[in-house]
C-alpha cells in the first residue's frame, strides 16, 4: 500500500521553503531555495522578479523531491503560504506586466499622508480592518500607479499576491483566498470585495483586476503539464487555495479555534488572536483578517521587529560569545541563553524598547527607535541581552493585550526563531502570565499550508483533525510563581517609557540627526 504525503510551500520574502509531510505530521524532507534578490530602483522602493520567485520555487520543490526519494504520485495535495500585500500584475497572457512591488515598498506613503490629513484613514480602517502601510497592496499602490505608471494598470488583466502567482504557475488558474483578500480589500459581512472601500481609495475602476475568491482549503487547480515538467511533480496533483503566511504559521503551530492565540517571534513579531465574529477594533489598533479555517477570523497585531533585535545585538556586540561558541563547537545562542539565565527577572533594572525600525503595532510610530534605560556601571553585556529578550516579551504582551482588550489568554502557541530558546519561552510565559506551547518541527508556515492541502483533498475531515494529526507539541512553559508580579511592574515602566520618549523621537526625526554626514 502506497503512502500519502502532503507538500507545503512557503514563499517568504527572501527564500522559498518546500516541506514534505506524511499525514501524521512527520517532516519527510525540507529544502530552501536560494535567496531572491529585492531590487530598489529608487530609495524606499522594493521590487522582485516574479520569474526569479517561480524559479526559486521550482528549485525548492525539485530539491525536496530529490531528498525524499518518494514517488511524486504519492503526494495527495499541495498548498501554499506566502507574504501578503504588494502588487503582482499579470497581462492577459499570464505574463508579468512588471516586477512585483512587494510589501516592503514605500512609494505610496505620500498618499497615506494625504489621506491622513484629509481624515480618510479612520473610515478606511472601519471598512477594511487595517491601519494602512505603504506596501499593503492595491488600496495604496494602485493610486500611485494611476498617477505615475498608468500603462501598467492598463496592460494588466489581474493582480495577485506572492503565493497566488506561484499557484498560477503551478496550475494555470487565477485566484486568491479570503485571508489574502482581507488585507484591506474585503467586506467582512459579505465576504466579497468592498466596493465602498475601493471607491473611498479611488481604485474602483480597477476592480476587474481583483481575482476570484477561493477558500484556503479548497482545491483551486491541479498541477499542469508544464509545471510537472518543470518541478518533477505529477501532473494533475491537486493544489489548494493557500493562505497568508501569518495564518499558515498560526495554523501550523496548532492554533485553530476561536479564543486561541499565537505569536511568531521571528525577525518581526506576528501576534494573533482567533475569534468567531468579524468585529473590528473600535480603537483601530489591531488589524483584522479572515482566517484559513472557515468561520474563524484572525485579529493580528504585528510588531515591526522582534527577534531581529537579538540579531542586531548579537552582530554588533557579541564577539566574545561568538568566539566562545566557536571554541566549544556550539551555537552562539547556546552561549547567550546560558548568560541570560544567570541574570534575574528585570535585567537588574535595564529596560529595552525593541523599536529598531519604528513601530506599526500596537501603535504606529515610524520615528520610534530602540532605547536602553536604567544603565549603571555595574551592568554587564548579559544584563543588556536579557533586557533585549524581556523587551521583546513586553512588546508581545503589548500587542496581545491590544487584541484581547480586558480578556485574558491562558495559552499562546509559540513559533519562529525565538521559540527555539527555552529561556526566551520562559520569559514570555512569565511576562504574559500564560502557558507557552511550542510545536515540534522546523517550519510552521509550510506545516499550516500542508494542513490546508489535507483538508482540501479529504485526507482530513476538517482543520481540527488536521491539527490533531499534524501538530505535535514539543515543549510547554508555565509561568513561574512570583515572576509575573515582577514583570507587571517592569511592564508598566516599559509603557511609560514609550510615552515619555514619544515627543523626543519626533524631535530627533524633525532635526534629521540620523541623516547627518
Amino acid at each position: 500500500m502506497s503512502k500519502v504525503y502532503l507538500l507545503g510551500i512557503d514563499n517568504g520574502t527572501t527564500t522559498t521553503k518546500a516541506t514534505l509531510f506524511d499525514t501524521q505530521g512527520n517532516e519527510i524532507a525540507a529544502a530552501s531555495s536560494r535567496e531572491v534578490k529585492t531590487n530598489h530602483p529608487e530609495p524606499g522602493w522594493a521590487e522582485q522578479s516574479m520569474e526569479e520567485i517561480w524559479q526559486a520555487t521550482v528549485a525548492a520543490i525539485r530539491a525536496v523531491l530529490e531528498k525524499s526519494k518518494i514517488n511524486p504520485a504519492e503526494i495527495a495535495g499541495i498548498s501554499l503560504s506566502g507574504h501578503g500585500g504588494g502588487v503582482w500584475l499579470l497581462d492577459k497572457d499570464g505574463q508579468p506586466v512588471r516586477d512585483a512591488i512587494i510589501w516592503l515598498d514605500g512609494r505610496a506613503k505620500p498618499y497615506l499622508d494625504r489621506w491622513g490629513a484629509e481624515g480618510k484613514l479612520g473610515p478606511i480602517y472601519d471598512l477594511s480592518g487595517w491601519n494602512l502601510f505603504a506596501g499593503i497592496g492595491p488600496v495604496a499602490i494602485f493610486p500611485w500607479l494611476m498617477e505615475h505608471e498608468k500603462e501598467s494598470l492598463n496592460r494588466a488583466a489581474v493582480n495577485l499576491t506572492s503565493k497566488d502567482w506561484v499557484k498560477f504557475r503551478l496550475t494555470g488558474e487565477l485566484s486568491t483566498d479570503y485571508s489574502m483578500a482581507s488585507v484591506a480589500l474585503l467586506d467582512f459581512q459579505t465576504l466579497d470585495y468592498s466596493d465602498e472601500l475601493l471607491s473611498l481609495t479611488g481604485i474602483r475602476s480597477y476592480r476587474h483586476l481583483l481575482p476570484r475568491l477561493v477558500s484556503a482549503s479548497e482545491v483551486a487547480g491541479k498541477v499542469s503539464k508544464a509545471a510537472a515538467e518543470a518541478t518533477g511533480l505529477k501532473e494533475g496533483t491537486p493544489v489548494s487555495g493557500g493562505a497568508f503566511d501569518g495564518c499558515c504559521s498560526t495554523l501550523g503551530a496548532g492554533c485553530y479555534r476561536p479564543g486561541e492565540a499565537a505569536s511568531n517571534i521571528a525577525t518581526a513579531g506576528v501576534h494573533a488572536v482567533l475569534t468567531a465574529q468579524p468585529i473590528l477594533d473600535p480603537e483601530r489598533i489591531y488589524s483584522f483578517m479572515c482566517y484559513c479555517v472557515p468561520g474563524v477570523f484572525y485579529k493580528t497585531s504585528m510588531a515591526q521587529v522582534a527577534a531581529g533585535n537579538l540579531d542586531w545585538f548579537e552582530r554588533e556586540f557579541c564577539a566574545a560569545e561568538r568566539e566562545e561558541a566557536r571554541s566549544r563547537g556550539v551555537s552562539i545562542y547556546e552561549v547567550i541563553n546560558a548568560e541570560i539565565d544567570r541574570i534575574p527577572v528585570g535585567a537588574g533594572g535595564v529596560i529595552y524598547l525593541p523599536l529598531l525600525q519604528g513601530e506599526r503595532a500596537p501603535f504606529v510610530k515610524p520615528e520610534a527607535r530602540g532605547l536602553f534605560f536604567g544603565l549603571g556601571d555595574w551592568h554587564t553585556r548579559a544584563h543588556l541581552l536579557r533586557a533585549v529578550y524581556e523587551g521583546v516579551a513586553f512588546s508581545t504582551r503589548h500587542n496581545v493585550e491590544a487584541m484581547l482588550k480586558n480578556e485574558k489568554v491562558d495559552t499562546v502557541f509559540l513559533a519562529g526563531g525565538g521559540s527555539k530558546s527555552a529561556v526566551w519561552c520562559q520569559i514570555l510565559a512569565d511576562c504574559l502570565g500564560a502557558r507557552m506551547r511550542v510545536p515540534a518541527g522546523m517550519d510552521s508556515g509550510s506545516r499550516g499550508a500542508a494542513i490546508n492541502a489535507g483538508v482540501a483533498v479529504g485526507v482530513f475531515k476538517d482543520h481540527g483533525e488536521g491539527v490533531q494529526q499534524m501538530v505535535k507539541i514539543a515543549r510547554e512553559y508555565d509561568p513561574i510563581p512570583g515572576h509575573g508580579e515582577k514583570y507587571d511592574i517592569v511592564y508598566g515602566i516599559y509603557k511609560n517609557l514609550i510615552q515619555a520618549v514619544w515627543p523626543i523621537w519626533e524631535q530627533s526625526a524633525e532635526a534629521g540627526v540620523e541623516k547627518w554626514e
